[in-house]
């Protein structure tokens, strides 16, 4: 007996050995390729960048003091090397913060990162981010919480870059002063933020997935009439860049492409799973967490090249705000987009174009974003979908006045408030059809119950008649 304790000890130890050296073994596997697809997209990305003869610098430079607002295309102020150039840059940082604080990967974090990542060939620079950085510093410090709890929420809550921009390079006061005022306004947005975005969650109930690009709207909205109490004024602007096309569109098509191939590697090479993720509502789902990477990341494919092709399909060229809506459905494909809960939004955004006074521009950036409002596709219904998707295009083209084009989440806002506008109708017309079923149900019980009741009698009669026969 002894010795075969011994034997299954062993064997259990040479098991887990394998095993180890097995997942170990996968692991290295699939980092090679991943790191593999990296390398064949950014040898290709930096040869052509090399053919276009940019100075990625000098771009950075003039990117760093343009003044950012909506809508400009970094790309168009300072070439595509230098776009992506602050784009990584803007993504290794919160990389760094995310790394040095521990943070696990969910499905948040990842769509965070792609945000941001999508945002800085939009809007935001390496530069003009940081006071939001340092005011979360400051309320962590002073709420004695960690910085670590409230990091996700800072970094989206750089949508309001363009305020410090703005502010820094294009006012109206000396240099020192204006530094120190855009310094201040980025400090103390960082600090609010928090404390914001938890209370304004219950106006939508978290059917707007960017909920932080409603804070900011709200925010931004205070901010710039304080601003313009002062006389500082914002002059709008349009540049967006038409030249890279079909590089842009090849790199794209090949990053997504490569996350489904890594995701259908990790999944033991199959889709498996993949039907029951894009089943899945989208309302507070972090897919990572139900479903895994493997199907998370196919799920980040799939989404990136359906809106590829949405994008194809209204006829509009890539820029820097096409990269911003693709990254941004692409991350938050991890955090409750699926391909079933998105299509009615574009449905409903392509309809309410028939008409209308915007542009195809606006229609593509509207559509892409408007995805934020999938869960209430994925809960309600497609056609609950179409109707939010018809609704955000009206109000989109609106609601920029109010914020005057220095929110970046622009289409976030813009879906928090159909999100809060729509979610008691719809309630209350998912509650009349259940409280129609119940009485339906109630009906149905009560004619059995009567029906029962006679069969029961009728049993009895004839019983008492079986009875007086004999």
């Amino acid at each position: 007996k002894i010795l075969y304790n011994l034997y299954k000890w062993f064997m259990k130890i040479v098991y887990k050995g394998w095993m180890m050296d097995n997942i170990k073994q996968r692991i290295r596997q699939i980092e090679i390729l991943a790191l593999t697809l990296f390398m064949i997209i950014l040898v290709c990305f930096l040869t052509y960048i090399i053919n276009e003869s940019e100075n990625i610098f000098l771009g950075l430079f003039r990117i760093i003091t343009s003044p950012a607002i909506l809508v400009t295309d970094f790309i168009k102020v300072g070439g595509i090397g230098a776009a992506f150039l602050n784009a990584l840059l803007i993504l290794s940082f919160n990389y760094f913060l995310v790394r040095l604080f521990k943070i696990k990967i969910t499905g948040v974090v990842i769509a965070m990162f792609f945000t941001v990542f999508g945002f800085s060939f939009f809007g935001k620079n390496i530069l003009n981010i940081l006071p939001f950085y340092l005011g979360g510093i400051l309320y962590s410090v002073y709420t004695s919480t960690d910085f670590s709890e409230h990091l996700i929420s800072i970094a989206f809550s750089s949508a309001l870059a363009p305020f410090i921009s703005s502010v820094a390079f294009y006012g109206e006061v000396a240099y020192e002063t204006s530094y120190i005022n855009a310094i201040l306004i980025g400090v103390l947005i960082g600090f609010i933020v928090v404390p914001l975005a938890k209370s304004l969650y219950d106006f939508h109930e978290g059917y707007d997935l960017y909920n932080l690009g409603f804070t900011a709207g709200i925010l931004g909205s205070v901010i710039m009439a304080v601003l313009k109490l002062y006389h500082f004024e914002i002059n709008p602007q349009f540049l967006v860049s038409s030249e890279y096309d079909m590089a842009l569109k090849i790199i794209c098509s090949s990053v997504f492409v490569s996350f489904i191939i890594v995701g259908f590697y990790i999944n033991n090479n199959s889709f498996s799973g993949y039907f029951k993720l894009i089943r899945d509502d989208g309302y507070k789902s972090d897919f990572t967490k139900k479903y895994g990477y493997a199907l998370t990341y196919i799920n980040m494919g799939m989404m990136g090249l359906i809106s590829v092709a949405f994008v194809t399909f209204t006829g509009q060229t890539f820029n820097g705000p096409i990269l911003a809506g693709l990254f941004t459905v692409v991350g938050f494909s991890a955090n409750g987009k699926t391909i079933f809960n998105t299509i009615p939004i574009f449905i409903g955004v392509l309809l309410a174009s028939f008409g209308s006074k915007g542009s195809m521009f606006t229609v593509a950036i509207s559509g892409l974003f408007g995805t934020a409002l999938a869960p209430i596709s994925g809960v309600f219904g497609p056609v609950a979908g179409i109707i939010a998707g018809w609704l955000h295009l009206a109000v989109v083209q609106n609601v920029g006045l109010v914020h005057g084009g220095l929110n970046l989440y622009n289409n976030g806002f813009s879906a928090g408030i159909v999100a809060g506008f729509l979610l008691p109708v719809f309630n209350m017309i998912t509650d009349n059809n259940n409280q129609r079923k119940m009485n339906i149900q109630k009906k149905h019980m009560n004619f059995l119950k009567a029906v029962q009741k006679n069969i029961k009698n009728k049993i009895k009669e004839e019983e008492g008649e079986d009875k007086w026969n004999y």
